[in-house]
């Protein structure tokens, strides 16, 4: 997970590192064998009668000026890696983050999106701008091989959103994480993004725009479970998640919570399309009510419906 030189951020960011931690071991070690130098220089034993130590500006001067001149040292090394991840370059690769319970969306210039299975493709030394966007809670989008984290924050109507940028130096797989704690299944809102040469990149382009338009027109409904991040809470091979599995869900008798009373009902279409517009509503049993409102349209809706009564 911790490749060097994996982006244009790592020198910056390692060299402050480094020069932290050497200063504060170098402060600890010295601290500590001079407190024990004064333990058993000035003990009792050595040092029966105690003796007044009049001051000396010059300790006073070189004690302040000595931590005056690494602070500021830590903090030039510190802005200069800061100020680089800030300053983004122009001709980007401008890609849109969205994060969520629990998944990452990566959105591409023509529209292509990739789900957090799937991963981000970039190209080697292409530098990538990064608008972040959380589609509910506060999350943050951690790189550690790049060296590379920012919270990705709710966006209220007008506010401003994150952006950041990197620039791959190294090709290979590298591990992206949420690092804030955004509930019930935090650790497992995993993602990579894939760093490839510029020919495979072309390649995988076109590929897997075709292959988006192609989903489109043939399973819009398997479309927007992968996009919505449908899939972060609901399996498709029954296994439980944070919700219900989508598999052979579609007429099947549930107990549900409606306003606090336990009730029976039949998965039918309204039951589903109520539940994507209204999730707590009714409840199924057993589960908790963690599912956010869902920015959906009435057609996205339709297509879910029809994809969840497909899966037997």
């Amino acid at each position: 997970m911790w490749e060097q030189d994996a982006s244009t951020f790592v020198q910056g960011v390692d060299t402050a590192f480094w020069f932290i931690f050497g200063v504060s071991a170098i402060c600890l070690i010295g601290i500590a064998v001079f407190m024990v130098y004064c333990v058993i220089r000035f003990s009792r034993k050595r040092n029966p009668e105690a003796t007044q130590i009049h001051g000396s500006w010059v300790l006073e001067f070189i004690w302040t000026a000595i931590p005056t001149l690494l602070v500021l040292g830590m903090f030039y090394l510190g802005w200069e890696g800061y100020i680089q991840m800030k300053r983004i370059p122009d001709n980007t690769l401008d890609i849109v983050v969205n994060g969520g319970k629990w998944y990452w969306k990566f959105t591409y210039p023509n529209g292509l999106e990739q789900t957090s299975d799937q991963g981000m493709t970039v190209p080697i030394d292409q530098p990538v701008k990064l608008t972040l966007i959380s589609d509910d809670v506060v999350h943050s989008f951690y790189v550690p091989a790049f060296r590379l984290k920012l919270d990705v924050m709710p966006k209220p109507e007008g506010s401003r959103v994150n952006e950041t940028w990197f620039q791959a130096t190294k090709t290979g797989d590298f591990h992206l994480l949420c690092a804030e704690y955004c509930g019930v299944d935090h650790a497992r809102m995993l993602s990579k993004i894939h760093v490839v040469s510029r020919d495979d990149y072309d390649t995988w382009y076109a590929s897997a725009t075709e292959a988006h338009e192609e989903a489109k027109k043939e399973n819009p409904g398997e479309l927007a479970y992968k996009s919505k991040g449908c899939f972060a809470c609901h399996s498709l091979d029954g296994n439980k998640l944070v919700g219900p599995s989508f598999k052979g869900i579609f007429g099947k008798q549930e107990v549900v919570v409606t306003n606090g009373q336990e009730r029976t009902i039949t998965v039918d279409e309204d039951y589903l399309r109520n539940s994507m517009k209204n999730p707590n509503a009714d409840l199924v049993k057993g589960y908790q009510p963690l599912m956010p409102p869902q920015n959906l349209t009435d057609e996205e809706i339709e297509h879910l419906v029809e994809f969840i009564k497909s899966l037997k």
